[in-house]
């Protein structure tokens, strides 16, 4: 089929994409779904070659350019065959403050009322800060992109530009086609491993009651806050070799963390965290920017007399057994539930380990990124990433639960017990329990991310 045909072409939405589409009609002028990152650019920058390698690379992003709407009870999506890419511009560098006033303009963009069915998914800035400091923006509705999928974005633009500095030819351009995703997962849902997923699901969790949570349950708000960190390039050294002391990995031991803080900061025993998963490897959404990742629930009861040590390893082993049935939809597991068109959910905070390296290069620059909204927050969500300048360490919570005083000392309770498990990796949860209070506790050193 050729491209003009598969720009006409209607798709069903994918499970991810589901999901989003769902949570954006359960309030349809809500903001809550916009995420976005700036890529802070220092060194002389050449303006134009930056331009043309967002919008070549943005053009090329087949999940940035659809359009969704209902046909009776289906919910379909088609390319816009123009494929418009508008680039702004902002100059901040005459400002006292160039930083604050740029994330002032962006917190202002973030605000933007979303519609599916007739506008961009997506909107991209270039920001002068000073003579040789810029910032690159992109906001995308998270129905298009996941956060693996601004990588590849980020990658690209930075291999484009890169290229262009150099002048050297660039790689050639990827097939970032939406269709054999959406083709694959079809396959999917009409195979005996979609069943045996289902029937998993089903079981795993039959009687869960009202998940936990540390803040009141209701409906996000159209916008969260933040506490983040960047802990000392160091610590993710000191996790990893504290979960091998216990023969884990470091994901089920931070997870384990986690459960200990949410008993800890609860007194509560049943407990489920959301935790995010890829669910690219071994699929054809591996190298395409799109939607694809899930969020499982991480079901445990608390047994406060045991050590960490055993709660870690019992987080390892639930790891291991919902691992080969992650890739049923959270979305398809609430409409199994009846929870469809509501704000219910089967856990409390979710997490998002990103193990993957975010590292990029462009040329003559340097370069960081900034994360500026994570999306809708229903509770808390808590991101990890280790990078080469630190682990990233943030905690964004839903407004309306969660107050900037209460956010700030629940992330220094949960970055205090870390520190207690990695000397004390055999003390029980109920001892440790009572020992994390973030006023007095040793600290590593933190600074703002």
């Amino acid at each position: 089929m050729d491209r003009d045909a598969l720009d006409t072409l209607a798709l069903p939405l994918s499970g991810p994409q589901l999901g989003m589409w769902a949570g954006q009609q359960l309030d349809p002028d809500s903001p809550s779904f916009w995420t976005a990152e700036a890529i802070e650019l220092n060194g002389a920058l050449d303006l134009a070659a930056l331009e043309d390698a967002v919008r070549e690379t943005l053009s090329a992003c087949d999940a940035l350019h659809m359009r969704y709407v209902r046909h009776g009870d289906e919910v379909v999506q088609s390319l816009d065959p123009h494929r418009p890419v508008v680039i702004g511009r902002q100059d901040y560098s005459n400002c006292a403050d160039p930083w604050r006033s740029a994330r002032e303009w962006m917190g202002e963009d973030l605000l933007r009322q979303a519609d599916l069915a007739r506008r961009p998914l997506f909107a991209s800035a270039l920001i002068r800060l000073g003579a040789d400091r810029h910032l690159w923006y992109l906001r995308v509705h998270h129905i298009a992109l996941d956060g693996f999928a601004y990588l590849l974005l980020i990658h690209r633009v930075a291999e484009l530009y890169s290229a262009r500095i150099a002048r050297r030819e660039a790689a050639p351009a990827r097939d970032w086609s939406l269709a054999p995703v959406i083709a694959e997962e079809a396959a999917y849902r009409q195979s005996a491993r979609f069943v045996d997923d289902r029937k998993y699901w089903s079981q795993a969790l039959s009687g869960q009651g009202e998940p936990v949570t540390l803040g009141l349950k209701c409906a996000p708000g159209d916008s969260s806050h933040s506490q983040r960190a960047l802990l000392p390039p160091a610590q993710y050294a000191q996790w990893q070799a504290a979960a091998r002391q216990l023969g884990v990995d470091w994901s089920a031991w931070l997870m384990a963390a986690i459960f200990a803080w949410m008993y800890a900061r609860s007194g509560e025993r049943d407990l489920s965290i959301g935790l995010l998963v890829m669910n690219r490897l071994g699929t054809a959404a591996l190298g395409v920017p799109c939607m694809a990742m899930n969020v499982v629930p991480l079901r445990l009861r608390i047994d406060p007399q045991l050590g960490f040590d055993s709660l870690a390893r019992a987080v390892a082993a639930q790891l291991r057994e919902l691992r080969p049935h992650q890739r049923y939809n959270y979305e398809w597991l609430r409409n199994d539930l009846g929870l469809t068109d509501s704000h219910a959910q089967l856990y409390g905070p979710v997490v998002n380990l990103m193990p993957f390296d975010r590292g990029f290069v462009f040329e003559g620059l340097g370069s960081r990124a900034h994360p500026i909204s994570v999306g809708s927050v229903e509770d808390l969500d808590i991101t990890v990433s280790p990078m080469a300048d630190g682990v990233r360490f943030d905690i964004e919570a839903n407004p309306q639960a969660y107050d900037a005083d209460c956010l700030a000392e629940h992330h220094a309770a949960l970055v205090a017990l870390l520190q207690r498990v990695i000397a004390e990796p055999e003390c029980r949860i109920e001892v440790l329990a009572g020992r994390i209070d973030p006023r007095i506790d040793p600290q590593p050193a933190v600074r703002a991310a």
